[in-house]
């Protein structure tokens, strides 16, 4: 059987070839839409047999995945056109359903969230469009892009077809499928097929689920090729009968297009996902992928006569609170993803062409049917700003930056984020949330049930002093602290006192992959919600009446912030957490720049308000980017919230340099 398909295998890439050789360079070099709507459009992508058809014409698909929440608007057409120097016809685009309807009903396709904008740039640049809407788009982002105002409903169970998800789903789709209905190919747009769901082959909820999603999608006026997409668990049982299936993958190529060609052997074959790097979390190496190895793998692609999508060819940013988090099969089973997507993608972070994007040309012409003999110029490389220091003179307590929030709830029992009553009934959805109880005790222990969800400062006060601080997280079950016993100095017996406990709690970012159901229930996709998830137990007895506080660090917040009188800072140490101001004073037209935090330890910086993400010692990361289009010649307020108790710094500073720091020479691992 092996021997049958290495030779269906040759012969398909000789027929490749002979096919582009009769459609000719020509086109290529020139517009591609002129040549494959040429004489008008009768039909869309079709994969049948060998080979790829586009309007009655064979395509050989090299495509790469870009996403435009990654990337500031104003850099989307700077990118795209690196993906068309490098040789590529298409691009790869997911759509976030959790930026697009923040609260239930209300949409956003404005500013950075403009999809066809992004589409008609990918179109200008002469790029066809693979469209993957999800619901679920997995990419290493928050819930794998689900709303975190699903989580309201107690009994919520997402991608299966419990009604209220479907319905939901029906909502979104009913909005960003009507609204990219016209963008298809048959209509005169760039998109030449559509993703039903993601990699549901890995998750396998619910036979039902697939079926249910396709006829959603084709409810709403999608006629061009739908395909499913899937890893390892790739299989007849979660694939569609008459869909396209391919498959995702780094390594070991042809066992894992032999799977696929054996599951549909009269259909070209397609790697939706040919990983061109990794991904980092928190604590982890920084992950590599060596160009020797990445070439290989390629290679072994392209001479099976298999199309390619490269994920990713640009990676870009999870800014703001936008990474996600994978549950894993070993302790401590969740792990958060850090703020840069770079991915050792051929495009860096701020969009540099790497020594990958070369090798991946090299490959490309020397083993793609059809390959271009002369490429367009890229665009002029990015020229990087190091701005230098920037000294802190502002500080703001952590009571203060309470005392700006507007909203404060009152609670019986401590509830998740996602159940507050704050953003129009829809609940908090990311950030940090603090919760306050007071509470009687002649002694004893307080116990937080469950897990923490994510990370928790905590504090015990009597009426006049702080008695204890601490800082736990996920991994620890049923965290516990003692109250001590306080006797009266001249009876001896123990009094009773008044305490306050305190906890503000990280939101680290929702897990977006989950593999079937190994992990516990803490880090399955349908137990996301964050803050407190069970009660506070002093001795056998709940604590009750909660103060609850969300801090979102969202827009109108940091307006605020920004507006206020801060304190001056004076000294060489603060008690956390604290946010910290500064200002960058930038002459002439601003450039991207990075900003290096050391000395700092765990905690989210903006800049004139825009939130660049996470940053914390334990790494890999060092630097944030900061792209041009968020600064502004003249004065740039630098915010820092820093979570650590004890900061202890000479002169609290930040520094802007003109380059990455990912990792540090010791800490990274090739794949």
């Amino acid at each position: 059987m092996i021997h049958a398909l290495a030779c269906f295998a040759t012969s398909a890439v000789l027929l490749q070839l002979i096919t582009a050789a009769a459609i000719g360079e020509s086109k290529l070099n020139g517009d591609l839409y002129d040549y494959y709507t040429q004489g008008g459009i009768e039909k869309g992508l079709v994969a049948e047999g060998d080979f790829f058809n586009l309007n009655n014409k064979d395509i050989f698909i090299l495509s790469g995945a870009m996403h435009y929440f990654r990337c500031p608007k104003p850099y989307w057409r700077n990118r795209l056109l690196k993906l068309k120097a490098a040789g590529l016809n298409t691009v790869d685009v997911y759509v976030a359903w959790n930026l697009h309807e923040p609260r239930p009903g209300e949409f956003n396709f404005q500013g950075n969230l403009d999809l066809l904008h992004f589409l008609d740039t990918a179109k200008e640049v002469g790029l066809f469009v693979i469209f993957r809407p999800g619901p679920y788009i997995c990419s290493e982002w928050e819930w794998g892009g689900l709303p975190h105002w699903l989580l309201r409903d107690p009994d919520m169970k997402i991608r299966t077809t419990y009604p209220p998800f479907i319905k939901a789903v029906d909502r979104y789709f009913g909005q960003v499928l009507s609204l990219v209905k016209e963008y298809q190919f048959t209509k005169g747009g760039p998109i030449i097929a559509v993703q039903i769901e993601n990699e549901y082959g890995s998750y396998a909820a619910d036979e039902k689920y697939m079926p249910s999603v396709m006829e959603i999608i084709k409810k709403y006026g999608i006629v061009e090729l739908l395909f499913t997409s899937d890893g390892e668990g790739i299989s007849d049982e979660y694939t569609l009968p008459g869909i396209l299936a391919t498959i995702n993958f780094q390594r070991n190529a042809n066992v894992k297009l032999d799977i696929l060609q054996r599951q549909q052997p009269n259909r070209p074959l397609m790697v939706m996902e040919y990983w061109s790097g990794w991904f980092d979390h928190w604590g982890e190496n920084h992950h590599l992928f060596p160009n020797s190895a990445y070439t290989e793998t390629l290679r072994t692609i392209l001479k099976r006569g298999a199309s390619v999508n490269f994920y990713m060819f640009y990676g870009g940013t999870n800014f703001g609170f936008m990474n996600g988090a994978n549950s894993e099969r070993s302790d401590p089973y969740y792990y958060p993803t850090i703020t840069s997507y770079d991915y050792d993608a051929p495009l860096s972070e701020s969009g540099d062409i790497t020594l990958k994007w070369k090798a991946t040309v090299e490959e490309l012409r020397a083993y793609a049917p059809g390959f271009p003999s002369s490429l367009p110029d890229p665009p002029a490389s990015t020229e990087y700003a190091k701005y230098g220091k920037v000294m802190m003179t502002g500080y703001l307590p952590l009571q203060q930056l309470l005392d700006t929030v507007a909203i404060i709830e009152q609670h019986e029992h401590p509830v998740s984020m996602e159940m507050l009553d704050c953003n129009g009934g829809s609940g908090q959805a990311y950030g940090f949330t603090f919760y306050r109880a007071n509470f009687e005790s002649l002694g004893g222990k307080v116990r937080v049930e469950n897990r923490i969800a994510d990370r928790a400062q905590i504090w015990l006060h009597t009426s006049d002093k702080l008695i204890f601080k601490d800082v736990f997280d996920w991994s620890k079950e049923n965290y516990e602290l003692t109250v001590a016993q306080v006797k009266n100095l001249k009876t001896k017996e123990v009094e009773r006192k008044l305490y306050k406990l305190e906890l503000l709690v990280e939101n680290l970012g929702r897990v977006n992959f989950q593999w079937h159901n190994d992990a516990p229930p803490f880090a399955t996709m349908d137990n996301q919600r964050k803050g407190l998830v069970g009660n506070i137990l002093h001795n056998s007895e709940i604590l009750t009446n909660w103060e609850i506080i969300p801090l979102q660090f969202d827009a109108d917040y940091m307006k605020k912030l920004m507006s206020m009188q801060w304190l001056d800072i004076i000294g060489t140490s603060w008690i956390g957490p604290a946010a910290f101001m500064g200002t960058l004073d930038i002459s002439g037209t601003p450039q991207d720049t990075f900003l290096r935090l050391d000395g700092w330890g765990k905690g989210v910086a903006f800049v004139n308000g825009f939130n660049l993400g996470r940053y914390w010692k334990k790494g890999p990361q060092q630097t944030l980017y900061v792209p041009a289009p968020v600064l502004h010649t003249g004065p740039n307020v630098i915010i820092i919230f820093e979570l650590e108790f004890d900061i202890r710094l000479p002169s609290p500073s930040v520094t802007f340099i003109n380059q990455p720091v990912l990792s540090t020479s010791t800490r990274e691992t090739y794949m």
